[in-house]
């Protein structure tokens, strides 16, 4: 198979967003249909839910292997209630800021956000993994110097064919990338065993105990790994 480089991606999301703001009523009727459904959907759910409800028909040929990355704010709708809008707003911000930051430094793209969730784009799993732990050691730095304010964030990554002729095998992968992060806790990063097969080689990288779950909607047992991200 064609792997895709960088522009590659970078072309692919601009024609995705592009794609999805064409179509935003449906996209944004799917989250809130997810939210009616489920009011305990988290923003990773939300931004699942937009992206299949779109069901964008992308105008690629061939195929390619991408690397998805989902996040959001742990206990986002609590800690709000709790900090009050201003503040609140402001946590998102140096958040928001952070993120985007290290998805930019290190070559990947954001498909989407909604709220405090992300759904970004890199061209390996090792780009996504070393975007995820500066994130969260920028994260982490700053929360220990606003403790009144300190959020933690929660990733999943995961990694599968992305650009198909056929719309479901695009769509089954953000699946288990949000499914992955749906299992993760505040401040952890999360991975499948197909992205910690590809990034362990190198042998720079601590994972902690493999642990198999079930992921929402998939069939059979799935075995995830948490990345130990602390310097």
């Amino acid at each position: 198979p064609c792997r895709l480089g960088v522009d590659q991606v970078v072309r692919l999301g601009a024609t995705t967003i592009e794609l999805l703001d064409r179509v935003s009523s449906g996209r944004d009727a799917a989250a809130i249909g997810a939210r009616q459904a489920d009011p305990r959907a988290t923003s990773i759910d939300l931004v699942a839910a937009a992206v299949q409800g779109a069901r964008p028909r992308l105008p690629v040929a061939g195929n390619g292997t991408v690397t998805i990355v989902f996040s959001d704010i742990e206990g986002s709708t609590a800690r709000a209630v709790e900090l009050g809008d201003d503040a609140w707003m402001n946590v998102l911000h140096i958040h928001n800021s952070i993120m985007r930051r290290q998805v930019e430094r290190h070559g990947g793209m954001e498909v989407k956000s909604q709220g405090d969730g992300f759904m970004l784009a890199f061209s390996s799993a090792r780009a996504a993994i070393d975007a995820m732990v500066e994130a969260q050691r920028a994260l982490s730095a700053w929360a220990a110097s606003n403790p009144s304010s300190a959020v933690r964030v929660r990733i999943g990554i995961h990694t599968g064919e992305a650009i198909r002729r056929q719309d479901d095998f695009h769509g089954r992968h953000v699946v288990i990338a949000a499914r992955v992060a749906g299992q993760a806790t505040g401040g952890e990063i999360l991975v499948s065993s197909l992205v910690r097969e590809i990034v362990e080689t190198r042998g720079d990288l601590r994972f902690g105990e493999e642990r198999d779950v079930s992921l929402k909607g998939l069939t059979g047992s799935w075995r995830v790994s948490p990345l130990i991200w602390a310097s």
